[in-house]
């Protein structure tokens, strides 16, 4: 096993794949693992911020942990735990710096409160203080209704796992690309961070590798499948396998794009995407007084959808580029491609938390 990383197991809890590593090595841009198994995560297993207790039956959840489990042949190890970005509200606090311990998580309580679906008293939050920005200070805040952490925490016990930690996809594919964002190269520019979940969409903005501002939005890779499915009237994991084969978006950007016929079925889609992803760009330019983000990083199994970047890159005036290409992971059976590793970026990247 790896030595000096906190975490040399990780479980991913997506809804729409489940996936548990193991790692050899990792440096930074460069990993070998161990073990890597997937398998597609039952329709039961429902993260919300919404509801307590989401999972609406246990059993298939179950089946599948211990089949993945089982497959990588592991005991009961210490592990991590990632939830999709939804499982927690985000909130990111450019405040004044506080006195205190005690007065700065008043402040995050009251910034955070007046979105919560549910009492105060039902979360369990952590922030932490990330940088500065002229005289405030920037503090990330993450809530989760603590009967999903028990939920998810006994879950995962019961299929021969130690849970150690629960958290969320973003900030663990910022560790990924540390490297990047504060590499020499990089100095002053806005680099923007989008993780096109299952589910949500998850962009921040990060300048000097130090995070600026962070967002959730809900839409997702699924909302393509949905309308797929809608339109074509067929079921949908026919729509998936449509979204892997066939052509939405074209290699270059052209006017042919707007004239190609899948396109216009996905078109109301993708707009809301792009135009989600540009607001929050938007909101960082004006808050923070910049003129522009140079460069998208887009992560998750929904940037897999064959050439949406090309018409994002179109969209937002700026370079897309998939995270992908940012680090090699290898495994027993050689190197895995860009999309799967696209889609290993949260796990890989909860290997370099400190």
């Amino acid at each position: 096993m790896a030595k000096g990383l906190r975490f040399p197991i990780v479980l991913d809890l997506g809804t729409h794949n489940l996936r548990l590593i193991q790692v050899k090595s990792a440096d930074p841009g460069n990993i070998v693992l161990q073990k890597f198994v997937s398998n597609d995560a039952p329709r039961e297993l429902v993260v919300s911020t919404f509801i307590e207790n989401p999972i609406m039956d246990a059993t298939p959840v179950e089946n599948a942990l211990k089949s993945l489990v089982k497959t990588a042949k592991l005991g009961y190890e210490n592990v991590l735990v990632l939830i999709p970005d939804h499982g927690s509200l985000i909130n990111c606090l450019v405040a004044p710096p506080r006195y205190s311990r005690k007065e700065q998580e008043e402040a995050i309580r009251e910034d955070i409160a007046p979105v919560m679906p549910l009492p105060i008293e039902n979360w369990t939050i952590v922030h932490e203080t990330v940088g500065r920005w002229e005289e405030d200070e920037i503090t990330i805040a993450l809530a989760t209704i603590k009967s999903n952490l028990l939920e998810i925490g006994g879950l995962v016990q019961r299929c021969g796992l130690n849970p150690q930690a629960v958290d969320i996809n973003f900030f663990n594919v910022s560790n990924l690309i540390e490297h990047y964002l504060t590499d020499s190269a990089n100095k002053d520019k806005s680099i923007a961070l989008v993780h096109l979940g299952n589910e949500t969409t998850t962009m921040g903005v990060f300048k000097n590798g130090a995070i600026r501002t962070v967002l959730n939005r809900p839409i997702g890779a699924y909302d393509f499948t949905k309308q797929i499915s809608k339109h074509f009237h067929v079921p949908e994991t026919e729509a998936e396998q449509f979204k892997r084969n066939e052509v939405f978006f074209l290699p270059e950007s052209s006017p042919e794009q707007e004239g190609l016929y899948n396109f216009t079925v996905v078109k109301s889609v993708f707009s809301a995407l792009a135009r989600e992803i540009f607001t929050g760009m938007e909101s960082y330019l004006t808050k923070f007084r910049e003129f522009t983000v140079q460069e998208v990083i887009l992560s998750g199994g929904g940037g897999n959808f064959q050439n949406i970047q090309v018409l994002l890159a179109a969209n937002l005036n700026c370079v897309v580029r998939p995270v992908g290409e940012l680090f090699q992971v290898t495994t027993d059976n050689g190197p895995l491609d860009l999309a799967e590793r696209n889609a290993l970026a949260p796990a890989c990247g909860a290997l370099f938390r400190e």
